[in-house]
């Protein structure tokens, strides 16, 4: 098939903003002082140009679906990309899925990765510089629609997406039938409108290329769509692309309350840490916390938190997402453990399985529990699956937290000093809830000494 039969159309502001909320303002006029250096490639349209959406369906098997979805990428650089077909000189193109349900964001899908080959450098993102085939131009864009991205031949586990390196030819290719070998594999049941009453669905493509990488502009080619499913399980877009942004920025969209951060392997690739706490309204909260990688090659191999005595957990819940089509990446989950003052997930260790399933580029793991206290700032700690310098990261977010034991702290303020003095004083000789420490029905000296035996606790 020849690309060069295809072109995408002009953008036009309107094309940026839709529903009256998703805003997509490409993040290359906001750039402004910053200088732009080198070849940089984005996505620009996923799934296609404002709402549309280029996603076919390719084939079915024991309730998973076979999807592919059409991807255009934009060079924001002031340099020529390299795009030299048959080569590894080329970027791959990854396609992924999620969704936000009951307060969970998590991964249902990923596919193998299109290994492209001819760049168009068609207008639509900028003032393209149109180039040859080998190289997609300054400012210009570049298609490959659902069916050339159906036929995606390249293993995640072969790219390292920091530095944008891959062997090529590939040592595997993608295996099963036609229908389902190498696509975008969703289940049935998670995508259902009937069985997913209230959920919201993105769609994410992500370009890998060697040449974006070495000029460090890797860390913005992730783009999101916000999609839905019908009742025959047909998607159809609901947002314009979200340029430069993962889809765990659909997330914080979607739920402000999401404390969600970036998280740098050092002198490596980009993790990114969303933390959400709900409080369940029956003297229980919910903690959700998802980790995507977006392009560490060193991955992620295990994640704790600390739970101190006086915490009850229940509910611990954990997702992941399954690799299909014959990659070599082990589809086993992650043990869970609860002692020691510690909840956490882990994998083998790399010595052990060099192919475990460790939280890999392009993959977003989810991690959940119910706890009968509120949250604290704690330590998340980030266990790295291959050696390196640093085989430990430690992330600061919302943890299950100990009531205080400063019983002196009558105002509540976390300090026990001359404020919580005056308030016993204030009610001396009263039932006073508040400022009757010890509970014998009387504030006096007793709860007085309390408040001086705690001083300056907090």
């Amino acid at each position: 098939m020849n690309k060069r039969m295809f072109a995408i159309p002009a953008l036009t502001l309107s094309a940026l903003v839709v529903m009256g909320s998703l805003e997509a303002g490409t993040k290359r006029q906001s750039r402004g002082d910053e200088p732009l250096r080198g070849p940089d490639v984005v996505g620009w349209y996923v799934g296609g140009a404002g709402t549309g959406l280029d996603m076919n369906l390719y084939g079915q098997e024991d309730g998973v679906l076979g999807f592919a979805f059409g991807t255009t990428s934009c060079n924001f650089g002031d340099a020529e990309a390299d795009w030299y077909g048959g080569t590894n000189q080329v970027p791959v193109i990854a396609q992924t899925a999620y969704r936000l349900k009951d307060g969970l964001f998590e991964q249902i899908g990923t596919a193998w990765l299109k290994h492209s080959f001819c760049a168009v450098s068609e207008p639509g993102c900028g003032d393209c510089q149109s180039t040859p085939c080998s190289t997609l131009g300054i400012g210009c864009a570049d298609t490959y629609w659902a069916g050339l991205n159906a036929d995606a031949t390249a293993p995640r586990s072969a790219i390292n997406a920091h530095t944008g390196y891959y062997e090529y030819p590939f040592t595997i290719s993608p295996t099963g039938d036609s229908g389902m070998r190498g696509k975008l594999h969703l289940k049935a049941e998670d995508i259902d409108p009937a069985m997913n009453e209230g959920a919201r669905y993105f769609l994410e493509c992500q370009y890998v290329t060697p040449d974006d990488a070495d000029w460090g502009n890797q860390d913005n080619n992730c783009s999101y769509k916000w999609i839905k499913f019908s009742d025959s399980l047909s998607p159809y877009g609901l947002s314009s692309t979200q340029v430069e942004d993962s889809a765990m920025h659909g997330w914080k969209f979607f739920d402000e309350e999401v404390d969600l951060r970036p998280l740098r392997v050092p002198d490596e690739g980009l993790l990114e840490v969303g933390v959400r706490v709900h409080d369940m309204g029956d003297g229980t909260w919910k903690y959700v916390y998802a980790i995507h990688n977006m392009n560490s090659d060193r991955s992620v191999q295990s994640f704790e938190l600390p739970i101190d005595d006086c915490v009850t957990v229940s509910d611990i819940g954990f997702n992941d997402v399954d690799h299909g089509s014959g990659e070599i990446i082990d589809n086993t989950d992650w043990d869970v453990s609860l002692s020691d003052g510690a909840l956490k997930w882990s994998t083998v260790s790399y010595d052990t399985n060099e192919w475990a399933n460790a939280i890999r580029w392009g993959s977003t793991f989810t991690f959940w529990f119910t706890a009968d206290v509120g949250p604290e700032e704690g330590e998340l700690n980030l266990g790295i699956f291959k050696p390196g310098d640093v085989n430990e990261i430690m992330h600061l977010a919302d943890v299950p937290g100990c009531p205080s034991d400063c019983v002196g702290d009558v105002t509540g303020d976390d300090i026990v000093d001359v404020a919580d003095l005056l308030e016993v004083i204030s009610y001396w000789g009263t039932d006073n809830a508040d400022a009757d420490i010890n509970d014998d029905g009387t504030v006096d000296v007793i709860d007085l000494l309390d408040v001086i035996a705690d001083w300056g606790c907090n």
